[in-house]
């Protein structure tokens, strides 16, 4: 009898360690998530394998979705572009953005800039949340800047979600929110900036 019960007593003792969870706040997380294509059970899966967010997580996750969101759709407002909306790729834009240096552009459209805007529009919004968000570059020769947010205390590898509106240059949620693990990058090496980075 011992044994059936001890993983009750775990899951019990978990939870009851774990805040209570505001289900309005829960509920409209949920909704946002879903815009994302990430599975909300890929999220809180709590297996060996699983990403192993909290359902305080996944409803502090909501705000930060939107915001972030909001910030790129501005960027892109602030400086529209012809080859970004004919090819929604970022490779492509910074050739564009490149021959603009010459006229005085600055790569507004590039992978730094899409990380300042949706670092700063998140940033405020996870001070006291169960949520930590963080600069991630990619890539050695080659480099390649997003925003990650990992539940505090687990492993961003693991548990990351990448916010990278660059490569296909659009501020819907499904085309800029990646798991870590599914995340396209130019390569390995992936490493955590400081936030002035």
């Amino acid at each position: 009898m011992a044994p059936i019960l001890l993983p009750l007593l775990l899951a019990v003792c978990a939870s009851a360690a774990e805040p209570s969870v505001n289900p309005a706040k829960l509920r409209a997380s949920r909704e946002i998530i879903a815009e994302t294509m990430i599975p909300i059970h890929e999220l809180t899966d709590q297996s060996y394998q699983g990403m192993q967010w909290s359902l305080v997580n996944a409803a502090d996750f909501g705000p930060v979705l939107t915001a972030a969101s909001a910030a790129v759709k501005k960027l892109h407002e602030q400086y529209p572009s012809a080859t970004a909306d004919a090819y929604g790729n970022g490779m492509m834009t910074n050739i564009e953005d490149t021959a603009r240096l010459f006229g005085n552009g600055k790569l507004e459209r590039g992978c730094i800039s899409h990380q300042s805007i949706t670092f700063d529009a998140i940033k405020p919004l996870l001070t006291n949340s169960s949520l930590t968000v963080k600069k991630i570059r990619v890539g050695l020769l080659l480099q390649h800047n997003a925003v990650i947010v990992y539940p505090t205390g687990k492993a961003w590898r693991h548990s990351g979600v990448i916010f990278d509106a660059w490569q296909r240059q659009k501020s819907d949620l499904h085309r800029m929110v990646y798991t870590f693990k599914s995340w396209t990058t130019f390569g390995d090496r992936a490493r955590l900036l400081n936030d002035d980075e």
